[in-house]
């Protein structure tokens, strides 16, 4: 996170504005952010399966799959039909059924620690299933799961090699929504940033949405704003705007 970015938000902040995270990342790895932001508001998580109080450590809304729904998924995966690693998160953990050079890799970089399970099936509680890999194969495994299942779901990309399956009506958007209402903020005032498939419902859903210089020819269409890229301080400098009054 650059220096231009933090000074941004505390800018905007100081002159009263409210700011905060929506992010596919559970409470333990969104952290770090969160407190380098010193953010003081209900962060969106998880890609909107839950709205988190960090500061009174509480979680004001949350949304599973149900258990048939993620038998399904763990027992279509375990089948070795498809060539992608799976994660499965919970509020209180990330598991996974084998230790891959991906995984080893996610953990360092992501600062958490993945806990080993044989049977994933076994598992209750899930809030989400990350498939990550070639796209095409990952996708080729939720349309399976999809046709075999009696519910609907929903699925976004939210990295280049990252497919992820959500509860059904679940995204950014749906809990920016959520948080609107708790914060008693009107939508019509917020602005949402995002570069990604899994921001498009919340760039849709928010009053002014911004795609950054970096995302797809598609997130783009679904803004208002198109800012710079996130390797040239796109955050700051809509932010930046904003203060001056000049979208």
């Amino acid at each position: 996170m650059s220096e231009a970015t933090k000074n941004s938000v505390k800018k905007f902040r100081n002159i009263g504005g409210i700011f905060t995270l929506a992010t596919g990342r559970g409470i333990i790895s969104a952290t770090p952010y969160i407190k380098e932001l010193d953010i003081d508001v209900p962060v969106i998580l998880f890609n909107g399966c839950v709205i988190y109080d960090h500061i009174n450590k509480r979680i004001l809304h949350e949304n599973y799959l149900s258990d048939d729904l993620y038998k399904l998924i763990a027992k279509k995966w375990q089948e070795g039909k498809y060539d992608v690693d799976i994660l499965v998160y919970s509020i209180d953990g990330i598991f996974v059924n084998k230790i891959s050079d991906f995984i080893k890799s996610y953990m360092e970089i992501e600062h958490v620690k993945c806990d080993l399970i044989e049977d994933l099936s076994k598992l209750d509680k899930i809030i989400k299933v990350l498939f990550r890999g070639n796209r095409n194969t990952s996708l080729e495994l939720v349309d399976e799961i999809r046709q075999l299942s009696n519910e609907p779901f929903t699925c976004v990309q939210s990295d280049e090699y990252f497919i992820e399956i959500l509860p059904y009506g679940i995204t950014k958007g749906s809990a920016l929504i959520k948080l609107c209402d708790i914060l008693n903020v009107d939508i019509n005032q917020v602005v949402a940033i995002g570069d990604q498939d899994n921001d498009k419902e919340m760039i849709i859903k928010a009053g002014f949405g911004v795609a950054m210089g970096n995302a797809d020819d598609v997130i783009k269409s679904s803004a208002n704003y198109v800012t710079k890229s996130n390797l040239e301080d796109g955050v700051s400098d809509i932010i930046e705007k904003i203060i001056q009054d000049e979208l």
